[in-house]
């Protein structure tokens, strides 16, 4: 005889799943697992209760919902749909929640191939005319390539088969592995920018390109002051002045390239910030200590014409007993950001580890700078050396 808890089936102790048909679904607390082909309201509401499905063919599995987990025999299936609306929603709050440098350079997506080709074209020169029916002058269009390579990296995160039924509220877009993804390629992606705008950068013909070393960017040296004295200092309002004042004599940061959108932007750590408080408090009744402690405070982040970003990526070296932290000045038209592909993150079940979900993304992304004239590097010493 039947079992009552089988009446539902509409068929003697439910042959459909003696016959290998049947896919059972979370039904809700206290109840039983239902077949998949039940009205589709009932359907959908159970749905949502979980995006995780129970495919069970073997009769004797079937059991009554508690709060304890499925047996260890069972399948665990994650649906297309799911994997869809966890993709969907963790790329829309990756794109609300930028890289701190990505909005100060020029970017381009969608990138392919193993190198991302920028064409420049060389300033040039014009010619006096001093006659009458004077022959033209004429030059021939000099174009050099800026080469972009891109760095790919990822992380994954594996969850045991056990804790799969938290999964749902961790991998949402604003659960706890989601944030750690996408705090991760936040800072990496801010790396990359850094070592590009300051490393090595390529540019020429493929067959004859050249190496443009990051050693030969302009720097203001950790010990300038600009009485012409030296003195080991942090981040002050002379480096930054002194800074400056290399963009102008190159002529590539002026009024025009404001109006044009563009920022002068600098890179700093913590440190940097509290050295240039300290420095604008020595200048007694200066309104400047006023200012930077406002920029200190996180309440502006504009100072002396200079956009300051905050980033913690920002190496420093130690040499001759002297830490010294690289903090680059650009102007945010004269770098490069191009993405081959933006946080991209999946859900996948690895058969190969007994079952266990797996949480991968990952970033394909490069930097560099226009040329030479276009970034700074201010050497700043670290207290505690």
């Amino acid at each position: 005889r039947c079992p009552p808890a089988f009446s539902f089936l509409g068929s003697p102790c439910g042959n459909r799943y003696r016959e290998g048909k049947g896919r059972l679904r979370r039904a809700g607390r206290g109840g039983l697992l239902a077949p998949d082909d039940r009205p589709a309201s009932t359907r959908g509401q159970l749905r949502q209760r979980s995006p995780w499905v129970v495919d069970n063919r073997n009769t004797r599995n079937v059991f009554p919902l508690s709060n304890q987990s499925p047996p260890m025999a069972t399948n665990l299936i994650i649906p297309q749909s799911a994997r869809n609306m966890f993709q969907a929603g963790m790329e829309q709050v990756a794109q609300q929640l930028q890289s701190r440098f990505r909005s100060y350079a020029t970017v381009r997506t969608g990138c392919t191939g193993k190198a991302q080709v920028h064409r420049k074209i060389q300033k040039d020169e014009m010619s006096d005319v001093t006659g009458r029916l004077q022959p033209t002058n004429a030059k021939e269009l000099y174009v050099t390539h800026r080469y972009v390579y891109p760095r790919k990296a990822s992380l994954a995160t594996v969850l045991d088969e056990d804790d799969a039924g938290d999964l749902d509220l961790q991998v949402a877009p604003t659960g706890e592995i989601s944030e750690q993804h996408r705090a991760a390629a936040f800072r990496k992606l801010d790396s990359i920018f850094i070592r590009g705008i300051t490393g090595d950068n390529y540019e020429g013909a493929e067959d004859s390109m050249v190496t443009e070393a990051g050693s030969s960017l302009a720097t203001v040296a950790y010990n300038f002051k600009a009485d012409g004295t030296t003195a080991d200092s942090g981040l002050t309002i002379d480096k930054i002045i002194a800074g400056k004042s290399k963009f102008g004599k190159a002529e590539v940061f002026g009024q025009e390239v404001i109006d044009a959108g563009g920022k002068l932007c600098m890179g700093v750590s913590q440190d940097e910030l509290d050295d240039l408080l300290f420095d604008a408090k020595l200048y007694v009744g200066s309104v400047d200590y006023n200012k930077v402690q406002a920029l200190v405070n996180g309440e502006i982040n504009d100072f002396m014409g200079v956009h300051f970003i905050r980033s913690e990526r920002l190496s420093y070296t130690v040499a001759a007993n002297v830490a010294t932290r690289a903090c680059p000045m650009w102007v945010s038209s004269g770098v490069y950001l191009d993405f081959w592909y933006d946080v991209k993150t999946s859900i996948d079940v690895l058969p190969n580890q007994s079952q266990a979900v797996q949480v991968y993304s990952r970033i394909k992304v490069g930097a560099a700078r226009k040329d030479l004239d276009r970034v700074v590097i201010v050497q700043c010493k670290q207290s505690g050396y």
